[in-house]
């Protein structure tokens, strides 16, 4: 399960049409490895299509003390240290082996292992392993410590193949997370449940990386997974992508896709969308126009259920006045869906339930600049009309809603990079949203949805020629509402994050890291009725082998 971490990630409004060249993920957003990374000793930023794998320390360091996610993303989270990076040819013909080994204090425990098998340059085929885990007791809302462990865990087959400029890639893993739940009220005559499902995916893609237009450009992709307590819930999605030169400076892709997951074939939600967009790219000038079209169906239960066909926008537009300048802005629609799967990313502890996908808008604008490869910011502004989801506390796991939501935001950020290895990061944004009467049980008001007021990030760090390297980030969350049975609109505190990284190179094939989290030993929850650990370390080791 992909859980997205830091404070102002969700992967909920990421669902939609696969459509080619998207942008990146976040680097802060928690990434399994998967088939689609290559290993990296640092930073990995995940490409369109290319095979590409990230490890678990670098983009999951702080998994255990992780903010509430919240239905949308920030462009401000800062991000992990970098001192070694390889490539998929460089990693095969270095050493067959990859290992991350790191445990922490109170109790954690990390584990990345790849083993790529030795092949011709064209094929390639591996194994891998991850893991991350939680074993301390945490202080619940009645002021006694109780376990609060989860443990996510996955290991997995890849196979894949070149052929000219096309590449087949094949993936099939194992997946096992579990989830103590707190706050447990004991009736004497059942055990209130833990959280823990398996799950077993498959995918198989083939085609084009769509890095050269100027010829036809095709990609199929399909899959499968069956997940549950007991393994028996299926998930399947496809996708097909083409694109191909459109005149001298455009082009033109389509995208096709189809997503959905089903709880015991009772209940479920799956939708096909397809999406075509003309792309144009000048010297100064980037624009690209398209239409979303969607046909969702979802059946909540006997009663609640039905189907709808939407037409959204994809508009977005560039224009370079300098590398310094470069006003833009976009207006874009998506439909996600509400499956158990999708959700529980947000919220490991809901129930088993699940939801209509979210519906939602955006206009977002603003401008960007890149002073000399010194200085890069971003100044924005956005309005967002639709639907979110949120959870709702009923005792100690919550349950899945979606409510109608209008939010309004603004920020701004800025990198600076400082001679002799240092560098510095910032940013701010201001959120205020609210919600249409009479949406849940016909009782109108705001509902809370863990979106803080206001977000302030900052980091500075430091590497010495590639050996060393070293960070001190802060980040400051405002008042954030989350909603239970007894008050819809419950407020936390404003709190603030203090962490430090630090990592040693000692030759090519290995390194040491530490990091730190939490060091000003602050109450910050990644739910309501969850707080993360308190201050609390955590070690280890990379190599190449």
């Amino acid at each position: 399960m992909k859980r997205i971490v830091m404070t102002v990630i969700a992967a909920f409004l990421a669902a939609g049409v696969l459509t080619a060249q998207e942008d990146a993920a976040s680097i802060t957003q928690r990434i399994e490895v998967t088939r689609q990374y290559v290993p990296e000793l640092g930073e990995a930023q995940k490409l369109d299509f290319p095979p590409r794998m990230a490890d678990t320390v670098t983009l999951k360091p702080d998994i255990s003390y992780a903010i509430t996610p919240t239905p949308w993303k920030s462009v401000f989270d800062t991000e992990p240290i970098a001192p070694v990076a390889i490539s998929t040819a460089e990693y095969r013909h270095q050493r067959p082996f990859y290992l991350m080994l790191g445990g922490g204090y109170p109790a954690q425990s990390r584990l990345d292992f790849y083993a790529a098998f030795s092949t011709p340059r064209d094929i390639r085929a591996g194994v891998y392993a991850n893991h991350v885990g939680q074993w301390a007791k945490l202080e619940n809302e009645r002021g006694t410590k109780e376990p609060a462990s989860w443990t996510e865990n996955g290991v997995g087959l890849y196979a894949g193949r070149d052929f000219g400029t096309r590449s087949l890639d094949f993936d099939i893993r194992y997946g096992y997370n579990y989830y103590t739940t707190m706050d447990k009220v004991w009736t004497g005559y059942m055990e209130p449940e833990n959280i823990y499902y398996h799950k077993v995916q498959t995918s198989l893609t083939f085609g084009d990386a769509f890095t050269d237009l100027s010829r036809f450009n095709y990609r199929f992709g399909i899959a499968g997974s069956l997940w549950g307590t007991v393994v028996e819930n299926p998930a399947a999605s496809a996708f097909a992508d083409f694109g191909w030169k459109a005149g001298r400076r455009g082009a033109v892709v389509v995208g096709a896709s189809f997503e959905g997951a089903w709880n015991d074939w009772d209940t479920g939600d799956w939708y096909a969308a397809l999406v075509p967009e003309y792309r144009l790219r000048t010297d100064r000038l980037s624009l690209h126009v398209g239409v979303k079209f969607y046909y969702d169906s979802f059946r909540l239960s006997a009663t609640d259920c039905g189907s709808h066909f939407f037409v959204l926008p994809k508009v977005g537009v560039s224009y370079e006045l300098a590398d310094a300048f470069i006003p833009y802005a976009s207006l874009d629609g998506e439909i996600g869906t509400g499956n158990y799967l999708e959700l529980a990313g947000l919220n490991p502890y809901i129930h088993e339930a699940d939801i209509a996908g979210a519906k939602r808008a955006e206009l977002r604008g603003g401008f960007r600049g890149d002073a000399g490869d010194v200085v890069t910011y971003d100044v924005y502004a956005g309005y967002l009309i639709g639907e979110l989801p949120y959870f709702l506390k009923t005792g100690e796991t919550f349950v899945p809603r979606l409510a109608p939501v209008n939010l309004f935001y603004a920020g701004a950020g800025v990198g600076l990079k400082l001679p002799m290895g240092f560098g510095l990061q910032a940013g701010v944004r201001y959120d205020s949203y609210n919600n249409a009467g009479n949406f849940w049980s016909g009782r109108g008001g705001r509902v809370g949805m863990g979106i803080p007021e206001f977000t302030v990030t900052g980091r500075a760090s430091y590497c010495y020629r590639d050996r060393f390297s070293v960070g001190i980030s802060v980040e400051v969350l405002g008042e954030r509402r989350f909603a239970s049975l007894q008050n819809l609109d419950t407020a936390v505190p404003a709190t603030v994050n203090l962490k430090v990284d630090a990592e040693y190179k000692t030759g090519p094939r290995f390194s040491i890291f530490a990091a730190g989290d939490n060091l000003l030993n602050r109450r910050i929850y990644r739910c309501l009725g969850y707080p993360a650990l308190g201050a609390n370390a955590v070690a280890g080791i990379r190599m190449l082998f």
